[in-house]
C-alpha cells in the first residue's frame, strides 16, 4: 500500500495561471439579436395579418352590404309596389353563381326573387350579418329591408373567397420575410462585429507592448469602452513607473554602495594587518562608520522605493506641533549624542496628511542638519511651526556648515552631497526624500541661509490647513 502522507500529495505541479473564463461576445450579441429580431419580426407579421385580415373582412363586408341594398333599390324600381304572382328566378348564370347568392322576400312570407340553386326557404333568420352553411360551403350572410318593412333581401357571400385572399396575403409576407430576414441577419452580424473591431484593435495594442517599452494605447474606441482604456492606460503607466522604480533603485543600489562596501573591505583588510592598538581601534571605527553609512544609505533608498506618487493615500486630520514632537523624541538620542542644542517654537498647524510620511520627512532633514553640523561651534537647531497666510508651515535652521548658493539648485537631486569628505556619512538622498514627500502634498519648499552668518534654513509650506 501507499503511504497516505505520499498518496495526498499532488502528482503534478498546478499551472501559474488558472484559464481565463471567456466567450465570444460577438456570438453572444448575433445570437441574442437574432432571436430578437426574429420574434419581433413574427410578431409584427401576426399583428399585421391580423390587421389585414379585419381590414379585408370589413370591406367585404360592406361590400355585401351595398350589394343587399342595391339589389333592394332594383327591385322597388321595379315591382312598383306590386307583388307579382310567382316566384321570379334568375335565369343568367356567371362566375358569380358560387361566389354571392340572395333571395327577395315580400313582408307578408312570399319569395319574389332567389338566386339559380338557392332553395325556396329563407337564408337567414336574423338581420345584419350572420354565417350560414350551404351545399357544403360557409357563408357570410346579411339581410336588410326597405323603409317600409315590406321587401327584405337576403345576400350571401362564400366564405372561401375571403380565406383565399388571406392566404394569398400571408404567402406575400412570408415571402418577403423569406427575402429580407436574411438580409437582415447578414447586417445585424456585419455591424457587431465592425463595431466590436474596437475590442481587437486594443488587443493588438496590447499585444505589442513590451515590458521593457509600456506605454499607453490611443485606439479610436467608442465612448462606452472609453472608460477601459483609460483604466488599462492608468494601469500601464503605473506599470511602467513602477519598473522603472525598480531599476532605479536597483542601480542606484549597486553604484551608491560600491564606495562604502569598498571602503569596509579596506579597513577591514587594515585591520588584519594592524600593528599596534592604535591602528587596530582606528580601522574598527572606519569599518563602523562604512557600515552606518551603507546601512543609512541602504532605509533611505528603500524609502524613496517606498515612496509612490500614484499610490492611494489614507490622509488624516494631523497636527504638526504632534509629529514635530515624536519624531523629537525618537531622535532625542542622536541629539544628545552630537550634542545639539534644540529649540522648539512649536504653534498648532492641522493638515491632511499621513503621519509617517511626514516623520520621514522630519527625520530626514535632521539627520541632515546633525550630518551636516558645526565641528567648531556649539550646534543648534531651532523648529518652527504654525499657519503663515493661511498655509501651515515648518521651518528648521541650524548653524551648520551651510550652503553656497550656486548649490541650491542641484541640492534636491539623488546623491548630491554639498561635502564630500570621507568624514561626512551622507548618501546624498535625504533632501530627495524630503522633496519628494512634500510635492505628494503639492507643497512648497524653500531654502536659504539665515540671518546669521552660518549654517542653513529649510522652509516647507503645505496646503491650506484644515
Amino acid at each position: 500500500m501507499k503511504d497516505k502522507s505520499t498518496a495526498d500529495k499532488p502528482t503534478a505541479e498546478k499551472p501559474i495561471t488558472e484559464k481565463i473564463r471567456s466567450y465570444s461576445l460577438t456570438q453572444r450579441l448575433s445570437m441574442i439579436l437574432l432571436v430578437i429580431t426574429t420574434s419581433v419580426w413574427a410578431g409584427s407579421l401576426g399583428c399585421i395579418y391580423w390587421g389585414m385580415q379585419k381590414t379585408a373582412n370589413n370591406i367585404f363586408d360592406k361590400s355585401l352590404a351595398e350589394t343587399a341594398h342595391a339589389l333592394l333599390s332594383t327591385t322597388l324600381s321595379t315591382l312598383n309596389g306590386k307583388v307579382p304572382e310567382h316566384t321570379a328566378i334568375e335565369k343568367i348564370q356567371g362566375e358569380h353563381y358560387d361566389q354571392i347568392v340572395f333571395q327577395i322576400w315580400h313582408g307578408d312570407g312570399q319569395l319574389i326573387y332567389r338566386s339559380v340553386g338557392v332553395t325556396t326557404k329563407p337564408l337567414v333568420q336574423q338581420s345584419s350579418f350572420g354565417w350560414i352553411n350551404m351545399h357544403g360551403k360557409t357563408y357570410r350572410s346579411y339581410s336588410a329591408w326597405d323603409s317600409t318593412h315590406t321587401i327584405q333581401v337576403q345576400i350571401a357571400q362564400v366564405w372561401a373567397i375571403r380565406e383565399d385572399i388571406q392566404k394569398d396575403m400571408l404567402l406575400f409576407l412570408i415571402l418577403v420575410s423569406a427575402v429580407f430576414l436574411p438580409l437582415l441577419f447578414w447586417l445585424i452580424i456585419r455591424i457587431i462585429r465592425s463595431n466590436l473591431s474596437a475590442v481587437y484593435s486594443i488587443s493588438q495594442n496590447l499585444e505589442k507592448q513590451s515590458i521593457e517599452h509600456l506605454s499607453p494605447i490611443h485606439p479610436v474606441v467608442p465612448k462606452e469602452i472609453e472608460p477601459l482604456v483609460s483604466s488599462l492606460n492608468t494601469l500601464l503607466s503605473e506599470i511602467a513607473e513602477s519598473i522603472q522604480r525598480e531599476k532605479r533603485f536597483t542601480s542606484n543600489a549597486a553604484h551608491e554602495l560600491r564606495t562604502p562596501l569598498a571602503a569596509i573591505r579596506m579597513h577591514a583588510q587594515i585591520l588584519q594587518s594592524a600593528r599596534s592598538v592604535e591602528e587596530l581601534q582606528e580601522a574598527t571605527q572606519d569599518i563602523m562608520r562604512g557600515v552606518d553609512k551603507a546601512s543609512r544609505m541602504i532605509a533611505q533608498l528603500l524609502t524613496l522605493a517606498r515612496l509612490e506618487p500614484n499610490a492611494v493615500q489614507i490622509k488624516t486630520q494631523i497636527d504638526l506641533v504632534n509629529i514635530i514632537n515624536s519624531t523629537v523624541t525618537m531622535m532625542d538620542f542622536h541629539f544628545h549624542k552630537a550634542k545639539i542644542d534644540l529649540k522648539l517654537e512649536l504653534t498648532s498647524a492641522l493638515i491632511l496628511a499621513q503621519s509617517d510620511q511626514l516623520e520621514i520627512m522630519l527625520r530626514n532633514i535632521l539627520e541632515n542638519a546633525i550630518i551636516y553640523r558645526s565641528q567648531t561651534r556649539a550646534p543648534i537647531i531651532k523648529i518652527t511651526c504654525g499657519i503663515e497666510n493661511g498655509q501651515p508651515f515648518v521651518e528648521i535652521e541650524d548653524n551648520g556648515i551651510g550652503v553656497d548658493d550656486e548649490q541650491i539648485p542641484f541640492i534636491f537631486q539623488r546623491f548630491y552631497r554639498i561635502n564630500q569628505t570621507s568624514e561626512v556619512i551622507g548618501s546624498g538622498l535625504g533632501l530627495s526624500i524630503v522633496k519628494q514627500i512634500v510635492d505628494l502634498y503639492s507643497g512648497e519648499i524653500e531654502i536659504f541661509k539665515p540671518n546669521s552668518e552660518y549654517g542653513m534654513v529649510i522652509k516647507i509650506k503645505f496646503s491650506l490647513s484644515v
